[in-house]
């Protein structure tokens, strides 16, 4: 093994185990082992590269290295490739959906059938072995902890855990919106068993964190995707508004958390009900109005 390759599997660890890295030294390992002839570390610079990771967001670029990795026989390039189709399709791909309004204040929107069954299906199953117990904001300390109010598992997509078509779906999502793809949190997929809940909560980050707020900037808006559908119940509700949304498999549904002057809007205050029947399967895109760290 050459060292530039040894190199790149000491970051793929580091990334792997969410350990802090210097992430242009990271992209440097990635592209050098990647020259050096490791199809995993072109996959891996195709992914850096379709998110900023080191490197400025070169969408065709990242589908071109994809193509390279799959050439060059990284197994898991293949199936990717096959969903997206050729270099003509990553276009259509990205391209933003229709949408329409269902609330005003605050404004509630809907894109139906923003993706195919495909993608929901490929979605689901790679975000299934990610899924935790989800963690809610502790209010006194801004901390991640486990609360009875939240019963859900979830699943972030780190580097490593990233592919092709998720990265073509987060861009999207931006176009869709109108935002900056590099202000995205990482996406994450959530699973909600019969009975499993996400009780009453906002999604706005609270003014007590300031110091966050100033780091990382507010959390304007939420996007959600329905993966699934063949469930009883699970709507997203919107507790003061009275009003309870859900999509058919495919459909999406985002809001501002903010008014038109940036502040807080408590009207936003949702839960996501329950199941009574089967199982939900939902890709969550929380967007900042501030650039986040990549991966």
């Amino acid at each position: 093994m050459s060292e530039a390759i040894a190199r790149f599997q000491q970051v793929r660890a580091a990334i792997e185990a969410d350990r802090a890295i210097d992430i242009a030294q990271a992209y440097a390992a990635i592209v050098a082992a990647a020259d050096a002839g490791d199809p995993q570390a072109r996959l891996f610079e195709a992914y850096a590269t379709g998110i900023g990771y080191g490197c400025d967001i070169d969408i065709p670029q990242a589908f071109e290295l994809l193509s390279i990795a799959d050439e060059a026989g990284a197994p898991q390039a293949t199936p990717q490739v096959d969903l997206i189709g050729t270099y003509k399709d990553v276009d259509a791909w990205i391209a933003s959906r229709p949408i329409r309004d269902v609330h005003t204040r605050p404004r509630i929107t809907m894109s139906d059938a923003f993706i195919d069954e495909a993608l929901c299906n490929w979605l689901i199953e790679r975000g299934r072995p990610l899924q935790e117990q989800s963690l809610v904001y502790d209010p006194s300390t801004g901390q991640p902890i486990q609360d009875a109010s939240r019963t859900n598992s979830a699943g972030s997509f780190k580097l490593s855990d990233l592919d092709m078509p998720t990265i073509l779906l987060r861009q999207r999502i931006a176009n869709t919106i109108g935002v900056d793809v590099r202000n995205f949190e990482r996406t994450s997929v959530f699973r909600y068993e019969a009975g499993q809940t996400f009780g009453e909560h906002a999604d706005y980050i609270s003014l007590d964190f300031s110091a966050e707020i100033r780091q990382r900037g507010q959390r304007p808006y939420t996007f959600l995707i329905y993966l699934n559908d063949d469930y009883e119940g699970g709507e997203t509700h919107f507790l003061t508004l009275g009003k309870k949304l859900r999509g058919k498999a495919g459909d999406a549904i985002f809001w501002r958390n903010v008014g038109d002057d940036g502040a807080p809007d408590e009207v936003t205050l949702h839960a996501g009900d329950p199941p009574t029947r089967g199982e939900k399967w939902l890709l969550s895109q929380f967007i900042r109005d501030k650039a986040q760290l990549p991966g």
